[in-house]
């Protein structure tokens, strides 16, 4: 198994995916045509460093255009964090989204110790040499369990020190208060991350910034390549904050319809869906999660199978809330493959 969910492209005739934690029905039709419209920016090489999409995003945000770094996804953005602080400790709470620590493992050519505790706080530290200065990385809400946490409150526990690399990738789908950026903006130590992709559910495109003090940002930026953000994603991005504010349904609703889908989930015998304040959460499974998946693909439904996340002790899978027709369905197979 890769890192990610949403390995859609390994099947065939899959109906309805809840492996992505992306809202699986956005109208993309308009962002289509307009594309459609300009593939002609595919003939010259794009902007360098995508500062006319900084630009537009600081002016957003209300902040400096040198407080913001677009990047490849916010995928881009955790390695560059890592390399920056390649020699610091490494705190993660685990489970949690695998490129934190796999980003820095590749980087300094470690191995992981095995965690098996649910959430469990794991440190990695270079065995070279222990510093005092550790760099945290928290994914707010969290992948893959939905969880929020005062990251503010667990920031002033800490030496100021310490580094905090804050994955807000899944903001815009749930109500919990978030970090904003004009008060990130403020401290020399935090950086804080964001996903266009998942904003605006479209990511084949890969789009992501980091929003920092000007100096952390100056600093990620001397690392990042040039041209790592493709021409067609740059007028995507640029086209997405003047057009559109968001693709993704009413949060209420996504979350009323994440619990009612919860409540049936919990209806089938063995199943435990796990608390979440997001529209993604994990189903505790009382058979194999990989037999399962591949019961459902064949039905075609993908979910995700959560086997590879360090610190999980059993079989989960996780899924993100679809239609409501959708989820039924999901349920009703979820109680024929227990049959």
């Amino acid at each position: 198994m890769n890192s990610h969910g949403d390995d859609l492209y390994k099947y065939k005739d899959i109906r309805i995916n809840f492996s992505s934690n992306i809202w699986g029905h956005a109208d993309l039709s308009k962002l289509k045509s307009f594309l459609a419209l300009h593939l002609e920016v595919i003939e010259h090489y794009p902007e360098p460093d995508a500062h006319s999409l900084e630009e537009m995003l600081a002016d957003r945000l209300g902040i400096n255009a040198d407080e913001v770094l677009v990047t490849n996804g916010a995928t881009e953005a955790i390695y560059l964090i890592n390399l920056l602080f390649s020699d610091y400790q490494k705190d993660f709470l685990l489970p949690t989204f695998s490129v934190y620590q796999s980003s820095y493992l590749s980087q300094a050519g470690l191995t992981l110790p095995t965690f098996r505790a649910p959430l469990q706080k794991a440190e990695v530290i270079s065995k070279e040499k222990i510093l005092s200065t550790t760099l945290h990385w928290r994914c707010n809400p969290n992948n893959p369990t939905g969880e929020w946490g005062d990251v503010s409150a667990e920031i002033e526990q800490y030496p100021k020190e310490d580094f905090w690399a804050i994955d807000q990738s899944y903001e815009d789908y749930t109500l919990q208060p978030m970090l904003t950026d004009k008060e990130i903006v403020k401290h020399p130590n935090v950086l804080l991350l964001h996903s266009m992709t998942k904003k605006y559910c479209i990511p084949g495109l890969r789009l992501g910034y980091v929003t920092g003090n000007a100096s952390l940002i100056a600093r990620l930026r001397n690392l990042k390549p040039e041209w790592s953000v493709n021409a067609l994603a740059l007028e995507a991005g640029k086209w997405l904050l003047s057009n559109q504010s968001s693709l993704i349904p009413d949060v209420h609703w996504l979350l009323q319809e994440t619990s009612r889908f919860q409540e049936a989930i919990n209806g089938v015998e063995g199943f435990e869906a796990l608390p979440s304040t997001t529209n993604f959460f994990m189903i505790k499974c009382p058979c194999s999660s990989y037999a399962l998946k591949e019961f459902l693909t064949e039905k075609g439904l993908l979910v995700r199978d959560c086997s590879n996340f360090e610190g999980l002790e059993g079989d989960y899978i996780r899924v993100a809330t679809q239609l409501p027709e959708e989820n039924d369905e999901l349920v009703r197979y979820l109680s024929n493959y227990m049959k």
